[in-house]
């Protein structure tokens, strides 16, 4: 064990007190890990002690939500995990900055037979139904909470990317296996995208009401037992749209603020979440839904093409951020709970080197899936239907749940905001509160409460049935 490796247990460490903590570290913390690196002898031991001595003096009085000892203790377990997986490290020069002796995680889309999705499941699920604490909190529900902390430093501006991709590290290091993607985009290309067999046991399982097949069945969360509507509201992913944000050439003209309303990646993401319904569009506790790591992980992987594009060009996508008034958002902010650090540093192409992405399927052959075919016409990959005999569930289910806990009235926080629909969904979203903003004798148009009828006219990308190619930049995707 290397000292370099004792040095990206601090990182690691300081990581987990930026989603935990309410305050900066004091400059003393970076010092005792400076001070341990320095003056450590090589072992497994002696990372522990960094661990021990120097959490134990700073970090609990740092904490500003009710984290139990046991909550505390898991989630520096985790970090130990990732030591142990850590022998294939690289050097780095500067040693306090590590972060590249992780062993590469590879990430496959969901149906690729090479994504491991069985596994990834079964881990996910251990995950959930481990309460080897004793607090009564499983260890999924412990890290799906981080997200509701950080809520408004990682959604709205620049930092979303970068925590985001943060955040699916120390899940997938829990999980000891690599999160494969879902690319919606896929799904949409289908005539009835709620048909697609990703909504089966063999995958996600049922899109309607409580989740009750697949690997995910019976998952309770803090607002309810998991619950979907699929294609209630919103849209999954459009290549078009993907298309869009890598004909971009800076961070800033895919960034929600700093480009237009529904062409960011944040926004177009956010539409997954509404499509999907039930937790997944609760923006504080859409992470209960085990759906919210493979969109995410797309996000990410729509992002770091994005970068590869960056660099083609002789753009540096570790330093093209962007200048912010967002409190805690700022590249030129210390990055929350890590003084010394900015939030520049989670544009890092050492974190990006962590992860590998094999790309989204593509025809003829379409990663060899039995969830996917080729359509020739179009030259790309479409998802299968489901089989008459799959379970669908049962909608009615997800209406009584989201009343009963108080989802469809906003009482655990704010649905993500609805920028375009797909001209296909039914806009009968459990989690969105509509208003009619416009009625002809045949047909009622439904918009939301803080929507006027000129803003709910332009919602823009709605279904057309095309796919409109451009050989410029479909070498990326």
């Amino acid at each position: 064990m290397c000292k370099a490796v004792l040095s990206a247990v601090a990182i690691l460490l300081t990581l987990y007190v930026t989603v935990v903590s309410g305050n900066y570290l004091p400059k003393t913390l970076l010092e005792c890990f400076d001070h341990k690196v320095e003056n450590s002898h090589e072992g497994v031991a002696l990372a522990r002690d960094l661990q021990k001595h120097c959490l134990d003096m700073f970090l609990h009085p740092t904490i500003k939500r009710n984290m139990t000892t046991d909550e505390v203790n898991y989630l520096q377990s985790i970090f130990r995990k990732i030591i142990s997986e850590s022998n294939h490290g690289s050097r780095v020069k500067r040693r306090t900055k590590l972060l590249e002796v992780f062993p590469k995680r590879i990430r496959r889309e969901v149906r690729d037979p090479m994504s491991n999705w069985p596994k990834y499941s079964a881990a996910v699920r251990r995950l959930k139904f481990d309460m080897s604490g004793g607090t009564g909190t499983s260890r999924y529900d412990t890290i799906a909470d981080l997200h509701r902390i950080a809520i408004d430093e990682a959604h709205g501006g620049p930092n979303f990317c970068p925590w985001h991709r943060l955040y699916l590290l120390i899940f997938e290091t829990a999980c000891g296996i690599a999160i494969p993607f879902w690319d919606s985009s896929i799904d949409f290309e289908m005539a009835d995208p709620t048909e697609s067999k990703i909504w089966t046991e063999d995958y996600f399982g049922n899109g309607f009401g409580e989740v009750e097949s697949g690997p995910f069945s019976g998952f309770d969360t803090p607002i309810g037992p998991l619950i979907r509507n699929i294609g209630s509201d919103g849209s999954l992913f459009q290549k078009t749209g993907i298309l869009r944000l890598l004909s971009k050439r800076r961070f800033a003209e895919i960034n929600v603020g700093t480009s237009p309303d529904g062409e960011n990646l944040e926004d177009q993401h956010g539409q997954v979440h509404i499509w999907c319904d039930g937790q997944m569009n609760n923006l504080e506790r859409s992470p209960f839904d085990p759906v919210f790591w493979s969109h995410h992980c797309f996000v990410d992987y729509i992002w770091e093409l994005f970068r590869t594009r960056q660099k083609s060009l002789g753009i540096n996508p570790a330093t093209d951020f962007i200048p912010t008034n967002i409190t805690g958002q700022s590249p030129n902010d210390e990055a929350r709970g890590i003084t010394g650090y900015l939030n520049v540093d989670g544009y890092s192409n050492r974190i990006a080197k962590l992860v590998e992405y094999k790309l989204t399927p593509s025809c003829p052959k379409c990663s060899n899936s039995d969830a996917l075919h080729c359509d020739r016409a179009k030259q790309m990959c479409i998802a299968d239907d489901r089989t008459v005999n799959s379970y669908v569930g049962h909608q009615e289910d997800a209406v009584k749940i989201a009343n009963k806990y108080g989802l469809s009235n906003g009482n655990h926080g704010p649905a993500f905001n609805l920028m375009y629909r797909d001209a296909r969904v039914r806009v009968d979203s459990v989690t969105l509160v509509y208003r009619i903003v416009r009625q002809t004798s045949k047909k009622l148009y439904y918009g939301l409460p803080h929507q006027t009828k000129k803003s709910y006219y332009r919602v823009p990308y709605t279904y057309k049935g095309t796919f409109q190619k451009r050989l410029s930049v479909t070498k990326w995707y």
